[in-house]
């Protein structure tokens, strides 16, 4: 089941609990709402009950007109006869059990009795004294009063003592019957409810909060039963691509869930496989480059190996190899049928032979198409597919001319354009991926160092000058070197390098990583000439090309050593000292192969830390392993790295400077910004040697803040 549709089940689960947890409450509530009506009831009928008990006591005794008093009296009666009746008869005196709806039963029973045996009389009989001449003889002086003076006036046996007499008794055995027949039964019987409504609402508050619990505890258990199965499969994702980040791109993504993560399993099993294998293929094809490169080689037949290895390892239909002579863009070399990029003369565009010989003679200058605009630019461009027309002129299917996806790729050598390396599949259901693209991105820059190196080499053999080779070795190097370096967040970085006859065996570069992370590199290669600013060339290529944000030093080192080893000569090794600065984090991944250890000037104490790892030179153990060491620093931090042409620097006298002395230099200038540092101590090596070098010198410093 896929995640999409088990999402919707489980919103629907959770939205039918939450729909059927507030149907029940409202249920329950709307119950108590009800009760609490009947409790508001009972206590207006108690009030109608008192006033209805006071008119009754209080009817003889009272100044007022007979007439009036017996409206007044019936006005109450009807009061109390309504409410007590709305509230016997309300419906939800079951909700309170069987003894409530006795009692309610006993009290109306008990009502009704009272009517027929008390009232109804009362009624009748007051009817007739209100007919008669009674109520205009008393007046308003009330029935007790009136009883009294007509008494005194007419003696007590008269008729209108003995009825107003019999009106006192009625009235006081009605009030007695009251109290006893209605009121302590009808009290009685509101506490009670009272008491009843009370205990059935926390009753019925505490099942519809258990029945809410319940009903949310299992939208919440198949909540977790679905994030569990979910948070599985993110953690062996998470924990596969951890380990693909740090280089190893042979291991497999197992998960087999019926759901995305399976489609996701066996899509990145496909991406590292090809990972892997482009690797594994530029390690090939640097190999094959090498073994290729010698003094019998011919530009020519570098130039068609090169274009042969790209096509093969992309899947290309066709390839060209182009240089710049003479500020113009010329075709070198040709694989396959290229459709020139570019509007076509009317008399050659009719036949292939002729678009052919036209493109093979064509001159194209700077900004002319995409090829000149390349050239120009000197960035690549990458056409996946050519739908929206990006080559204009290469848009018709079943054409000579068609392109459907293309690879521009400069080659530049000391920030100048000299060639393009260029890739186009004419297949309409084919195009480049952004893989080949990558892929071809790193190969240009390496083929542009080596062919820029074999070039200048062949000059060497033909003119047979060693001098000229020290030259063109030390142009070779002047590449490597990085011509500015970078600006870093929270940190500046500074550097000299000098050779001590030309051409330097030593070399270093800081460049940017990516996520806030920065490799700083600094190497010595045994050896001078040539033959070491090739194995510079090896080590500058790959160590760009394996590193990323996500691999520690060492895994560099260790990728690094793998795909140098074996293919340098068996007096050829290397020491070298990887750093990444996560400025962000304030932290160091640090590992060393045999270099001088990693010196860190504290800011805060003034003191020296020197930081060191296990580790062989490159090239001498294809299995090597490197130590490693994650370092905090801090503001105002300075990091030290040099060659060992520094400390071992004599005087005219044959004593060495000494790394001693080189570091309490260092310490007495470190209030200046490291490119002023940097200036200082080469000034002091020139101050100490008189000018005189034994060994190449390279310095690197880097200040932390």
């Amino acid at each position: 089941m896929k995640i999409r549709v088990r999402f919707t089940l489980l919103q629907l689960l959770i939205i039918a609990g939450f729909l059927g947890s507030m149907s029940l409450v409202f249920i329950q509530f709307s119950r108590v709402y009800h009760l609490k009506q009947l409790e508001i009831q009972s206590i207006q009928t108690s009030t109608a009950l008192i006033t209805l008990e006071q008119d009754t006591r209080l009817f003889s005794s009272r100044h007022k007109n007979l007439r009036f008093l017996w409206e007044d009296w019936k006005t109450s009666f009807q009061q109390f006869d309504t409410q007590y009746a709305e509230m016997l008869n309300n419906p939800y005196h079951p909700l309170l059990g069987q003894d409530a709806i006795d009692q309610k039963n006993a009290l109306d029973e008990s009502w009704t009795t009272l009517k027929e045996i008390e009232i109804q009389p009362l009624t009748r009989s007051f009817q007739k004294i209100l007919s008669g001449k009674l109520p205009a003889q008393i007046g308003d002086n009330g029935v007790k009063i009136s009883r009294q003076l007509i008494g005194l006036k007419e003696g007590t046996e008269s008729v209108q003592v003995q009825e107003l007499a019999e009106i006192e008794a009625d009235f006081d055995r009605l009030k007695d019957s009251l109290v006893t027949g209605i009121t302590i039964p009808t009290e009685h019987f509101i506490t009670s409810l009272s008491d009843e409504i009370k205990l059935f609402s926390s009753k019925l508050y505490k099942i519809t909060i258990f029945i809410s619990i319940l009903i949310q505890a299992g939208g919440i258990f198949f909540v977790l039963l679905f994030t569990r199965s979910f948070s599985r499969n993110t953690i062996e994702l998470e924990r596969t691509m951890a380990k693909v980040s740090e280089g190893n791109f042979n291991i497999n993504l197992n998960i087999l869930s019926g759901d995305e993560f399976e489609d996701i399993s066996k899509h990145f099993n496909a991406l590292t496989q090809d990972l892997w294998n482009r690797i594994e293929s530029m390690k090939d094809m640097m190999r094959d480059i090498g073994s290729l490169t010698g003094e019998d080689t011919e530009i020519d037949e570098l130039e068609e190996f090169i274009l042969e290895l790209a096509i093969d390892n992309t899947g290309a239909d066709t390839g060209i190899f182009m240089t710049v002579e003479e500020g113009m863009l010329v075709l070198r070399k040709a694989l396959g049928y290229f459709p020139p990029p570019m509007p076509l003369p009317s008399m050659v565009s009719s036949k292939r032979e002729f678009i052919t010989d036209w493109f093979k003679n064509h001159r194209i200058a700077p900004g002319e198409g995409i090829l000149g605009y390349v050239i120009k630019s000197g960035e690549p461009r990458f056409v996946r597919e050519n739908k929206e027309g990006e080559l204009p002129d290469n848009v018709m299917q079943e054409t000579d001319t068609f392109i459907n996806s293309a690879i521009f790729i400069p080659l530049i050598i000391s920030g100048s354009t000299v060639g393009i390396l260029a890739l186009a599949l004419t297949r309409k259901d084919s195009v480049f991926t952004d893989m080949d693209y990558a892929y071809m991105r790193s190969y240009g820059e390496f083929i542009a160092l080596i062919l820029d190196n074999m070039q200048k080499y062949h000059e060497l053999l033909r003119n047979h000058q060693i001098n000229r080779e020290i030259e063109v070795a030390a142009d070779i190097q002047k590449t490597l070197l990085p011509e500015r370096l970078p600006s870093l967040n929270n940190a500046e970085v500074a550097a000299f390098s000098d050779a001590a006859k030309g051409v330097s065996g030593d070399y270093y570069d800081v460049f940017d990583l990516g996520g806030g992370k920065t490799a700083v590199i600094i190497c010595d290669v045994s050896g001078k000439g040539v033959p070491a600013s090739l194995l510079m060339i090896m080590i500058r290529t790959i160590i760009r090309s394996i590193s990323s944000p996500e691999k520690r030093s060492d895994r560099i080192m260790a990728e690094l050593n793998r795909a140098v080893s074996g293919r340098m000569g068996a007096d050829r090794f290397a020491t070298i000292s990887i750093i990444i600065l996560d400025a962000e984090k304030s932290t160091l991944s640090y590992s060393n192969g045999a270099h001088h250890p990693l010196y860190i000037l504290r800011g805060e104490t003034g003191k020296y830390r020197m930081f060191d790892t296990d580790g062989l030179p490159l090239g001498i153990d294809i299995n090597a392993s490197f130590g490693h060491k994650r370092i905090r620093v801090r503001t105002n931090d300075y990091l030290v790295l040099f060659t060992d042409g520094l400390p071992e620097a004599r005087n005219t006298d044959g004593e060495e400077l000494g790394t001693e002395r080189l570091l309490k230099f260092i310490a007495r200038h470190a209030d200046q910004t490291p490119g002023e540092l940097t200036r200082r101590v080469k000034d002091y090596i020139e101050d100490f040697t008189s000018g005189n070098k034994h060994d190449d010198q390279t310095f690197v410093t880097l200040k932390v803040g």
